[in-house]
């Protein structure tokens, strides 16, 4: 095994349902109706065909049996943590020993955790732990700080905590193990988890050198754009997707309320030692404020406080959560990563994925991307598909022939075993447009590219009050406005956070999507002639305005309209935007959320610029926004338009 940073290679649902009564944050508030039906096609009507990605290239994976037993070791193991390392906890751990490690034949291992409010023993733990065990790893598993009998508190995958933790872990138990690989760098270990497991792997690989490749699933680039997202690209970000460079977001209020009320119901639920670890301190205000602030460290107590009242984050709150960003440590990450993320996903969207991949592409670092169906919010996979982190008890057996598994299989076995072929595609994504076969992984509905983003783009021009232009249709120039309603209610409805998807339990699935009358803009296409296939990250570029003053919030959202005028909102994605007060009046470049869409024929694109979610904090103060139309406001959509 090479001694190189790729080891061997040249460098080229949750629990949050018991909290049901904690996400009903914000009132439905007044009837609101639906966005408005398009206009009846007319003789003038532009008829256009679409290409995108490639037509008809699949991905390709191989069965492989696992055929490997194993045996396992519990064991409390003592760290000390903290940002002065000076937080004496155990954290709770399952070592799986299979039966071709050896002194004679050691075998690479794996180092997983889990979902927030989950433990070492959660089915997507176990799942994949057995998985790989089979398939001849030796995999060390643990609960994180501050849930299940591990001590401390929830510190959500910092840098300063979880990450020290996590390579102390790598000591204690797998670096005096024979059977182990290893190199002059010490035990080869690759990283695997999803969400908040997926949340620790590139900090830990930034700063542990035995961290050789990693499969990150369904969790954060930056957590402050996950959590107070802000998708305006600020000028001069090459990516459009930087976005620390954004001072403010619009505060994801449900979602982040979930989290906040899960990790301080910890203690209560006699999970963790939070309480006995602010004792153990001796710090008076952290053992004053422990009632109140049971489940974390009183700087997220205080982070998570301020955004409920302001919706702003002050720099200590930075701080804090950008020590729990990957973003903030990609420049030292030098192992190959493969990237997997859900399309469904109003949590983690696919532009978290998409923006930690430019970042080490950019860098020469290899990289791969997959957007898989689903994600956060009651998504089961599909058949033959088998994302570990949806709640699926699934066997070995099974998981040797399904997708995502066998992807991420494949990933450690080129990078730590030198095994050819199993690197895959440099981007792969699901498409819902496409077949499976009936049985056997599912690789038929995933298309394939070998770079991302992908090159053909159609730029639509926003047209009159309504409308939007395809290339080589003169615009419009005109202007819509929009208001946002004092205290930013009634607000728009597009999802109950996590309750969404048609296996949440509750699912909100069967309420739709709905726009408040007079507090949103809309503009359409024409009907597309052929189908129009669209893979990537939109971005429109806008004029613009407000007229109280202060910070200018909208919500951009795309919609797949039918013949009949039903307006479908994709994924329920929304992107929001925040301009600061100063720069009003530049036009506003932003990003929407990524997806892989086919429009079928007869079928139009709608762009909606909303003043208020739901599922958001809202500005506050009545505001008009207007948007003037013409040449200088675009939408770029990804894929190509043809005239007929």
């Amino acid at each position: 095994m090479s001694s190189t940073p790729f080891a061997g290679r040249r460098p080229l649902p949750w629990a949050l349902a018991l909290l049901m009564g904690a996400s009903a944050l914000v009132a439905l508030g007044q009837p609101a109706r639906a966005v408005p039906a398009p206009s009846a096609p007319t003789a003038s009507s532009v008829a256009t065909a679409a290409v995108g990605a490639p037509a008809g290239r699949s991905d390709r994976v191989k069965k492989s049996r696992g055929r490997h037993t194993w045996t396992t070791t519990e064991q409390m193991v003592p760290v000390v943590t903290g940002p002065d390392d000076d937080i004496e906890i155990e954290l709770d751990t399952t070592l799986y020993v299979p039966d071709n490690a050896s002194r004679k034949t050691p075998q690479p291992a794996i180092l997983m955790t889990h979902g927030f409010g989950l433990t070492k023993n959660a089915t997507e733990i176990l799942t994949t732990a057995r998985f790989f065990a089979a398939h001849g790893y030796v995999v060390l598993t643990f609960t994180s700080s501050g849930f299940g009998a591990s001590g401390g508190c929830v510190t959500l995958q910092s840098a300063d905590h979880d990450v020290k933790s996590a390579s102390q872990l790598i000591d204690a138990l797998l670096e005096p193990r024979a059977d182990v690989l290893r190199t002059r760098r010490g035990v080869v270990v690759g990283t695997i988890g999803g969400s908040y497991g997926g949340g620790i792997q590139l900090p830990l690989a930034a700063h542990d050198k035995r961290i050789r490749a990693s499969v990150v699933g369904r969790t954060w680039n930056n957590l402050i754009y996950s959590l107070d997202p802000n998708n305006r690209v600020v000028p001069g970000d090459r990516t459009g997707l930087t976005h620390e460079l954004n001072d403010q977001g619009v505060f994801k209020q449900e979602w982040t309320s979930l989290f906040y009320a899960l990790g301080n119901a910890q203690p209560a639920q006699g999970n963790g030692g939070c309480p006995e670890a602010k004792q153990a301190s001796g710090d008076a205000e952290e053992i004053a404020a422990a009632a109140a602030c049971p489940g974390y460290y009183l700087g997220l107590c205080r982070t998570a406080s301020r955004l409920v009242a302001t919706g702003t984050y002050d720099a200590e709150s930075r701080r804090l959560i950008t020590r729990a960003s990957a973003s903030r440590f990609l420049h030292r990450v030098n192992i190959p990563v493969l990237l997997v993320q859900g399309q469904s996903d109003t949590l983690f969207n696919v532009n978290d994925a998409s923006s930690t991949y430019r970042t080490l592409d950019r860098r020469n670092v290899p990289v791969a991307m997959i957007w898989n169906s689903g994600g956060h919010g009651g998504y089961t996979s599909q058949p033959g598909e088998c994302e570990a982190y949806d709640g699926k008890d699934r066997s070995v057996e099974v998981l040797d022939d399904c997708y995502l598994s066998l992807r991420s299989l494949g990933w450690m076995e080129y990078w730590l075993r030198d095994k050819p072929r199993g690197r895959g595609p440099a981007f792969t994504y699901y498409r819902d447009w496409s077949a499976y076969a009936g049985s056997g992984a599912n690789d038929e509905q995933y298309g394939k590219a070998g770079r991302f983003p992908l090159r053909r783009t159609t730029r639509f021009t926003l047209s009159g009050s309504t409308s939007l232009t395809a290339p080589g249709v003169e615009p419009e120039a005109g202007s819509a406005r929009f208001i946002n309603p004092p205290g930013g209610t009634p607000a728009a409805y597009t999802e109950k956070s996590n309750f969404t998807g048609p296996d949440a339990s509750p699912s909100t699935q069967n309420i739709p999507p709905r726009e408040i009358d007079g507090q949103f803009a809309a503009f359409t296409s024409e009907p597309f002639a052929k189908p129009f296939t669209s893979v990537g990250i939109p971005t429109g570029r806008i004029r613009i305005t407000n007229s109280n003053g202060q910070d200018m919030v909208f919500f951009g959202k795309l919609y797949d309209v039918d013949p009949s005028g039903s307006a479908t909102l994709i994924h329920r994605l929304i992107s929001p935007v925040r301009v600061p007060a100063d720069a009003v009046g530049a036009p506003v470049r932003f990003r929407l959320a990524g997806f892989a869409h086919r429009f079928k024929a007869g079928h139009r694109v709608r762009l909606v610029l909303a003043s208020t979610d739901l599922t958001s904090y809202n500005a506050k103060v009545a505001d008009v926004l207007t948007v003037e139309t013409g040449r200088g406001s675009v939408l770029v959509l990804p894929g190509r338009l043809r005239g007929r």
